[in-house]
């Protein structure tokens, strides 16, 4: 037991519980006809219960599925149930002397400034900075590793010779969650420091794939606005400047 706990404390998973259901739970919601057609295919599953990273709850459903050759376990759903935003903490106080604060946020001044006057004079920045500002990072829905384990299951299935239940389903699933888990905290923590030192505003592109934009003046001339993707900012490329303007005498081939 002390060492599976250590090996559950190394990896960052964590089984809390497993429950079996009936396979009528895969049917809820459809037609009598469609149900009675898929009681007969599906067999009964299980609900695996998951602490990922010691603090976020990751529920997988599986079912059997008896028409297989193999009858092993496919992955049905995949969830968290704790919060799945991650709130931006605000600027920075930490007790530093009151010059120190005031020069800090004369500069934060400055910089929002600059902001606002390449806003006037750039329609995209403008378009951008238009939007309401958000306080919060998003983890994305599931459904798309969801799909992509079954893609994977089926790959395996077909070019593998042994009838055991794959496991890659379910890998897929925990790996690419404790992913999206961990890029969600490195961004917070990104984006803390991009608003302490450049005074950036953030703006949400598309909360369903984690992606943001983030408009912060450089310095008092120069206005940048970047694109997030969704792997941002572990994956290398995942941050791409959207825009680059400046005002107060900075000419375009100064910025290139």
């Amino acid at each position: 037991d002390g060492y599976r706990e250590l090996m559950e404390e190394l990896g960052g998973v964590k089984i809390l519980s497993s429950r079996s259901i009936p396979a009528s739970s895969a049917t809820d919601g459809e037609s009598p006809e469609k149900r009675q057609k898929l009681d007969k295919e599906a067999g009964e599953g299980f609900v695996i219960t998951l602490m990922l990273l010691e603090k976020h709850i990751l529920e997988i459903t599986l079912f059997k599925t008896p028409n297989e050759k193999d009858g092993g376990l496919r992955v049905s759903d995949a969830k968290l149930t704790t919060p799945t935003t991650i709130p931006m903490p605000g600027p920075s106080t930490d007790g530093k002397a009151s010059n120190d604060e005031n020069s800090n946020n004369e500069m934060t001044t400055s910089l929002m400034e600059t902001m606002h006057s390449v806003s006037l004079s750039n329609l995209s920045i403008s378009k951008i900075m238009s939007q309401k500002p958000s306080v919060e990072v998003t983890i994305p829905p599931l459904d798309d590793l969801v799909s992509w384990s079954r893609s994977l299951e089926s790959l395996s299935s077909s070019s593998s010779s042994s009838s055991s239940t794959s496991p890659h389903g379910i890998r897929f699933v925990i790996a690419e969650t404790m992913a999206r888990l961990r890029t969600s905290r490195a961004r917070v923590a990104e984006l803390a420091t991009l608003r302490d030192r450049y005074a950036a505003q953030v703006y949400d592109v598309d909360s369903a794939i984690a992606e943001q934009e983030v408009v912060c003046a450089i310095n008092e001339g120069i206005t940048v606005a970047l694109r997030l993707g969704a792997d941002c900012p572990l994956a290398p490329g995942s941050v791409y400047v959207s825009e680059m303007f400046g005002v107060g005498g900075w000419e375009d081939r100064q910025l290139e």
